[in-house]
């Protein structure tokens, strides 16, 4: 169709997607973020995502800015996820469950840009949102600045990567992982972890949640504010997991001769104790494994008499686990932990220290330190957008979505 003149109030709608608009958008987006998948697949995977216990039966909404009187016409598209989250008001009463809602796939047709229109649904979005949610979060690709305008005020977020490095000087980064070979990577006491089974995932997130509820009911923080949690349910963690391995089923078809294509998949790791686990997720398209959520035993029982130094080895072997999915996958960028806390930052240097003190490893892990500043920044909004001052807690990879 011809370049469109700018639109007016007048000139769009706005509201929740018909089936018919929904698969729309998801071809829509696809054109732009389907890549290293096909668009078909893109497409069917958002269709199988759909149907995920994280999505299903409404917890996931599509709403739409369209052409008034041309429905197919999809201006602006986003989706928001409904999950549920613990809330303290910093008084030492118990906290309250409530439910925030995670703003995703904000996509505007290249046809329509640069006319403030995706402002235009954030703004209108905001109202639905505020209806039954009690704040909203979303991760910025955009830098700070445009969502904190529209109320979403951008937090700190740090991040931890670790990475093979080559320990001999005739060995070069490009032979530690070509493409998406596997490489050989094996932790300092392989028997300290095992992998996560399938069918432990829902007890380990119903333990994890209903300790994390126990924590918030008693949570007095000093600074007067409100602070909430999403929390790491089951549909949560598996949301991640269905997502990565309908990548690799696409990327990596096993019924054709495929020499770069991975292993099985693990979601994560125990530690053979069972005191500390870890989940993970492959992200295909950055070559990087995301981890999702690290448990300690200092988190499942405050009373617990394992003491730091304890908890930042098995925080360090669940992270030597980590690479050596990431190595065997051929995820080259490494393992990335957002918004380390003190412990799993002690852990994260622990393994690097490790390595750089094996002379005779063919490898070594980079580790580093740094702010996310171009991808990935979270911001949070409280209902109405009258409240700035919200800490959110358990910060880590599990919440996007």
């Amino acid at each position: 169709m011809a370049e469109p003149m700018g639109l007016t109030a007048s000139d769009i709608e706005f509201s929740e997607a018909t089936p018919e608009q929904r698969q729309l958008t998801w071809e829509l987006n696809g054109e732009a973020w389907a890549a290293p998948m096909s668009l078909g697949d893109y497409v069917e995977r958002e269709q199988h995502l759909a149907q995920h216990e994280l999505n299903r039966d409404g917890r996931c909404q599509c709403w739409v800015l369209y052409l008034k009187g041309y429905p197919r016409q999809i201006i602006v598209s986003c989706e928001i996820v409904r999950k549920p989250a613990l809330i303290s008001d910093g008084q030492g009463g118990p906290a309250r469950e409530g439910h925030g809602y995670v703003v995703t796939n904000i996509f505007t047709n290249p046809s329509y840009r640069r006319q403030g229109l995706a402002a235009f649904l954030l703004r209108r979005l905001q109202e639905q949102i505020d209806i039954d949610g009690d704040f909203s979060v979303l991760y910025s690709d955009s830098g700070r600045n445009y969502y904190s305008s529209l109320g979403w005020p951008s937090l700190p977020s740090r991040q931890a990567t670790l990475t093979l490095s080559p320990q001999s000087p005739n060995q070069n980064q490009a032979s530690l992982s070509p493409s998406h070979a596997a490489v050989n990577f094996t932790p300092t006491n392989p028997s300290q972890t095992r992998p996560l089974l399938p069918d432990e995932l829902s007890d380990l997130c119903e333990l994890d949640s209903l300790h994390l509820s126990t924590r918030f009911d008693s949570l007095v923080p000093s600074d007067g504010k409100t602070h909430v949690a999403f929390l790491p349910t089951h549909a949560q963690i598996t949301w991640h997991l269905a997502r990565a391995a309908f990548d690799a089923r696409k990327l990596f078809p096993r019924d054709k001769a495929n020499s770069e294509q991975p292993p099985p998949l693990n979601a994560g790791a125990i530690t053979t104790s069972g005191r500390a686990w870890i989940y993970w997720a492959h992200d295909w398209r950055t070559r990087r494994l995301r981890v999702l959520r690290i448990v300690r035993s200092a988190m499942l029982d405050r009373g617990s008499n394992v003491g730091v130094e304890e908890r930042v080895r098995d925080v360090r072997a669940l992270l030597e686990a980590a690479l050596a999915e990431s190595a065997s996958c051929g995820l080259a960028n490494g393992v990335v932990v957002w918004n380390p806390e003190d412990e799993v930052t002690l852990g994260c240097k622990a393994v690097g220290n490790a390595y750089a003190a094996m002379r005779d490893a063919p490898v070594g892990v980079k580790v580093v330190f740094d702010e996310k500043i171009d991808g990935g920044i979270p911001s949070l909004r409280w209902k109405g957008g009258k409240d700035t001052s919200v800490v959110w807690e358990e910060n880590y990879g599990y919440c996007w979505c």
